[in-house]
């Protein structure tokens, strides 16, 4: 192998505090009682740091790696500081928290969590994404919410549009995942939604009534002089928390707009000296690549898969485009999960009985006992909404994603995450790692690179992140079971044929695979300026990736298809090396004695000039 892996310490961020508990915190006993029912006792290291100073009510910037608890680090003081509001808020107080959000998947995951944690039965949760019933929310929000969960878009839409919608008495502004909201082009959203919240505030101090209350406002200020800022529902202040995982310039730019002075909290252990460039990562989580040739990709990943549905894993398979999903998804469900019951007996070239297997026959069955999930941004609302609750609730299973799913979902049994496409930036890498290893829990990060990206490796580890190397090989083993063939080469060429096979006679599948490689073509032909060398389309055998998908055309001929153009098939040629007859039976012996023919081939070259008549044999004479 091309690559060496120098050794070195990766930055990584202890997850749990030195076993300090929920109980150590000045929260309300009924919350901290409901924490513990629901299995949340220790403090994590983020939270350990952040609760406190969050609780005084001061504007935090809190830096912290994926899954280390962050969510419960902002959830616990806003819900135990709603509650101590005396009197107690009703629906008519208006919305007193907002939490923004990247995507609507943690939308709903961090509404549920809100859920979980709130016994109190006068505060409510709600939440507001795109994809769902703009009437229905304003609707929800014409009633009354304390706790709002959004994404920018639809959040910004609401404000500037829903009447009923007030946001004068909004006391706390959380943006999670703020690097996400940045990478996704939300900062424009991000600051207009600020100025309207200040406009807001500044609109509601010439309210008549308000001034007409003004010394019944003092009173209750003088009351509660020793709460934090956040439990005194008229204070006119707003704190504001900012979430990210990494500390970039951007980050710092928008703390700067969004808090006039702030706090910052680091969650890394205070005795390391890390630059904020530097990505950090669980220490419970294994990093490693897989070197592959690019024609080798899809059955190792094929190999991958049924590795894990035999440890009983739950893993995450992020691709790079919503096509990428949809195809391999079909594919995988069709023809890997059923082979063909007498496969033992079918030999890697036997292209033409494969084919004639009709979809669900009695000749087909269950080999590999997995379920396999779609989840991309392309899809309906509801219909993400019921994937991300399958998956989650499924025992085992692999998420065929996006990047949809990079940030903030929490699977806490997912222990793989497997980067089949490399990420867009180095901030994805991060996100997508962190969807494994959460909360302490130990998992493993795998990402696919061809020759031409080993580079990636380099870049990684001027990052501080080091990557062991994984054998190709150790997942290719369990092809020979799946196929019954005790040869790994032609196992893994029989999974090969296989799949070119099933688009050979599946028009529609053999679309999407057409599809998906032109959506992986135009992503990999645009990566950013800093990933663009390593990842560089101009190096790679596009042949060998169409072959990736299982295609038998070339990438001229699937750039046709995609584009609605007739394209004129040849018949196709049986290939020797995988043609049908038994290996052991015995071929016919080459020819021998006087039956040989010998060929004698003659090559002319006519230059331009000349007259085309063959070479005189006659010898020239030389000339004294």
């Amino acid at each position: 192998m091309f690559v060496k892996c120098p050794k070195g310490v990766s930055v990584v961020e202890k997850v749990f505090s030195a076993d300090k508990k929920f109980s150590s915190l000045n929260i309300h006993k009924h919350l901290l009682s409901n924490l513990e029912k629901i299995n949340f006792s220790t403090l994590t290291n983020v939270q350990e740091k952040s609760i406190p100073v969050v609780l005084t009510g001061k504007n935090v910037l809190i830096r912290s790696q994926t899954g280390s608890g962050k969510t419960l680090a902002y959830a616990v003081p806003i819900v135990d500081a709603l509650q101590s509001i005396t009197p107690r808020i009703q629906r008519t107080n208006g919305v007193q928290a907002i939490v923004v959000v990247p995507t609507r998947e943690l939308a709903l995951q961090t509404h549920e969590l809100f859920g979980k944690i709130n016994t109190f039965q006068w505060i409510v949760v709600g939440h507001l994404c795109g994809g769902e019933n703009r009437k229905t929310e304003k609707i929800r929000l014409k009633k009354g919410v304390h706790i709002l969960v959004a994404t920018p878009g639809r959040l910004l839409d609401h404000i500037l549009h829903t009447t009923a919608f007030a946001i004068d008495s909004v006391r706390c502004l959380v943006l999670d995942e703020a690097d996400r909201l940045l990478d996704m082009g939300f900062k424009k959203d991000i600051v207009k939604i600020v100025e309207e919240l200040d406009k807001a505030k500044v609109n509601s101090e010439y309210n008549p009534l308000a001034m007409l209350n003004k010394k019944t406002e003092q009173t209750h200020v003088e009351e509660d002089a020793d709460l934090p800022a956040l439990k005194n529902v008229n204070s006119k202040s707003r704190q504001t928390l900012l979430l990210s995982a990494t500390l970039t310039k951007g980050i710092a730019e928008l703390a700067d707009f969004t808090m006039k002075q702030h706090i910052y909290v680091d969650a890394l252990d205070e005795s390391s000296t890390v630059n904020p460039e530097h990505m950090v990562i669980p220490n419970t989580v294994k990093q490693e690549f897989v070197m592959t040739y690019v024609k080798h990709r899809l059955f190792t990943l094929s190999a991958l898969l049924v590795a894990k549905a035999k440890s009983n894993s739950k893993v995450f398979v992020f691709m790079a485009t919503a096509q990428m999903v949809e195809y391999h998804h079909e594919l995988f469900t069709k023809y890997l999960l059923k082979m063909p019951v007498n496969r033992g007996k079918l030999k890697s070239g036997d292209v033409v009985l494969l084919d004639n297997m009709d979809e669900g026959s009695d000749e087909e069955e269950v080999a590999v006992d997995l379920n396999i999930f779609a989840l991309h941004g392309s899809m309906d609302q509801n219909v993400r909404k019921e994937v991300f609750t399958s998956f989650r609730a499924a025992k085992k299973g692999v998420l065929l994603c996006t990047d949809v799913a990079a940030r903030g979902l929490d699977v806490p049994a997912a222990d793989c995450i497997v980067q089949y496409t490399g990420p867009s930036s180095d901030e994805d890498y991060l996100h997508r790692v962190g969807r494994t290893g959460r909360a302490g829990k130990s998992g493993s990060s795998i990402i696919f690179l061809t020759h031409e990206e080993q580079e990636y490796i380099t870049r990684l580890q001027d990052h501080k992140v080091f990557l062991s190397e994984h054998k190709p090989d150790d997942f290719l083993k369990h092809l020979c079971d799946l196929m019954e063939e005790e040869d790994q080469e032609k196992a893994a060429t029989a999974v090969q044929r296989r799949y070119e096979s099933a688009l050979n006679k599946d028009q529609e599948l053999f679309k999407k695979a057409c599809f998906a490689y032109s959506s992986w073509s135009r992503f990999y032909n645009t990566y950013p300026t800093k990933l663009r060398s390593i990842f560089d389309f101009k190096k790679a055998n596009l042949g060998h990736y169409v072959t990736s998908f299982a295609l038998r055309e070339t990438p001229t001929n699937v750039g046709k298809i995609v584009r609605g153009q007739v394209v004129k098939k040849e018949p196709q040629r049986l290939n020797r090396k995988l043609a049908t007859h038994d290996d052991d039976q015995p071929k016919r012996p080459p020819p021998t004695g006087g039956f040989k023919r010998k060929i004698n081939s003659v090559c002319l070259t006519t230059s331009e000039f000349g007259s085309g008549l063959a070479p005189s044999k006659k010898k020239k004479k030389k000339s004294a």
